[in-house]
């Protein structure tokens, strides 16, 4: 099985160790990806990195473009990206599986109305029925003493069940009421 990894080395990292070990190799993509290490011979040796940023479509695209199809696909991208996602999905493997990380505000409608990134994403995969596709929108947790963002455990195991038994998506933490999130 052969994983991409995009935006992990950081809150999802434990999730990228849990993928790369089930991997026969992985391609890690960061702009300093040949600095990331999981500190774990075994794991790190099935990386293969790659330093670009997504800032550069094209040159980003024309890097992974030779370790394609992959198997898993565990990403993390902070803009709305439309084009660039839908290339990655050209890169997902017949029977492969997609999970995608998004940020609360992912399923906020647009400036003009228009549909949530969430949701366009998720009609945009329905379609591609080959493709199994996973989404993990990241929220709050409410305690006692008031509002807190997600740890990286907890955002990290959301991904690690959506990697196992994906559904189409699932909320880490919670997303009600937004007025009590944290700021």
């Amino acid at each position: 099985m052969t994983t991409l990894l995009l935006g992990t080395t950081g809150m999802l990292s434990a999730a990228a160790a849990h993928a790369v070990a089930r991997s026969k190799k992985a391609v890690l993509v960061s702009r300093n990806a040949d600095q990331f290490s999981f500190n774990n011979d075994v794991l790190d040796h099935k990386i293969t990195p790659i330093n670009v940023s997504y800032d550069d479509e094209g040159a980003f695209l024309d890097a992974l473009l030779p370790h394609a199809p992959f198997d898993l696909a565990l990403t993390w991208l902070h803009p709305p990206v439309d084009i660039l996602r839908a290339a990655l999905d050209g890169m997902i493997a017949p029977r492969g599986r997609l999970v995608e990380v998004m940020g609360s505000r992912s399923l906020l409608l647009g400036k003009t109305g228009e549909a949530s990134i969430a949701a366009r994403r998720a009609d945009a995969m329905a379609l591609q029925t080959e493709i199994t596709y996973a989404q993990v929108i990241l929220g709050f947790v409410l305690e006692a003493s008031g509002a807190r963002w997600l740890t990286h455990e907890e955002i990290s195991a959301a991904a690690i069940a959506q990697m196992e038994r994906p559904q189409p998506r699932v909320i880490a933490g919670v997303l009600e009421p937004w007025d009590k999130r944290p700021t």
